[in-house]
């Protein structure tokens, strides 16, 4: 599994509204440090901003389709805010992230 692929996602998640919040910063954080496969100074470099294709997610296995959709979900909702913005963004990847319907509507379930 790539790791960098989906902590460019999570980053790309937090950075939907245009600013990170302190609370998805330490999110990210926690993700890069547990993540041994990855640049983590390539991935710090995320917090300040971040240029990512969503399309990448495409390239991700299932599984971790299923874990970037959860986590971008839960880091749009992070500061208690939930911009039209994050909103835009999390549709985009709804479409583009491959996932049968039943398991998109799980997750956006357990989100709420």
């Amino acid at each position: 599994m790539d790791s960098m692929q989906i902590v460019r996602m999570w980053a790309a998640a937090a950075w939907a509204d245009g600013k990170m919040h302190p609370e998805e910063a330490a999110a990210l954080k926690r993700l890069i440090e547990v993540s041994d496969d990855i640049d983590k100074n390539a991935a710090l470099k995320l917090l300040e901003s971040a240029d990512v294709d969503i399309n990448e997610v495409k390239k991700l296995p299932p599984e971790a389709r299923e874990g970037v959709y959860r986590a971008a979900m839960d880091i749009v909702e992070i500061d208690g805010e939930v911009t039209d913005a994050e909103r835009a963004f999390i549709a985009r990847l709804r479409e583009v992230i491959g996932l049968d319907e039943a398991t998109l509507r799980k997750i956006e379930t357990e989100s709420r």
